[in-house]
């Protein structure tokens, strides 16, 4: 599913954002490329400092979608590359993913674990 444009993109840094959907409407966060690491085929381990909103409206049940794009990955019209993911998630805050980025992100207070099932490219 995560295709090579995609891991190309990761290594460009630049924001990468999400949406879910809590009782309040749709709630924006974003990371930053260089914080995710790919998990397999299908999945993101992002580290979450804050992102207390956005575990709450995953938590009850929201899907997610994220945006990742860098112009320095030839995408569907030349130089610029983007993609819409969307999946689930859940946040983990002990066990392997969570110590894994905990060694990179002192201020790490949990892991974010997003699975991800559709793969839009954009641009």
């Amino acid at each position: 599913m995560l295709n090579e444009k995609i891991i190309e993109i990761l290594k460009h840094e630049g924001p990468a954002t999400f949406a879910t959907y809590g009782t309040d409407g749709i709630h924006m966060a974003a990371t930053w490329n260089s914080y995710i690491e790919v998990l397999g085929n299908d999945k993101f381990l992002i580290p979450a400092g804050y992102l207390h909103r956005t575990q709450v409206n995953i938590e009850a049940g929201s899907e997610v979608q994220m945006i990742i794009g860098s112009k320095e990955v030839v995408g569907l019209h030349g130089k610029g590359a983007g993609f819409l993911l969307k999946g689930k998630a859940e946040f983990e805050e002990s066990g392997a993913n969570f110590d894994k980025l905990k060694s990179r992100f002192s201020w790490l207070r949990s892991a974010m674990i997003f699975k991800i099932r559709e793969v839009t490219e954009l641009v």
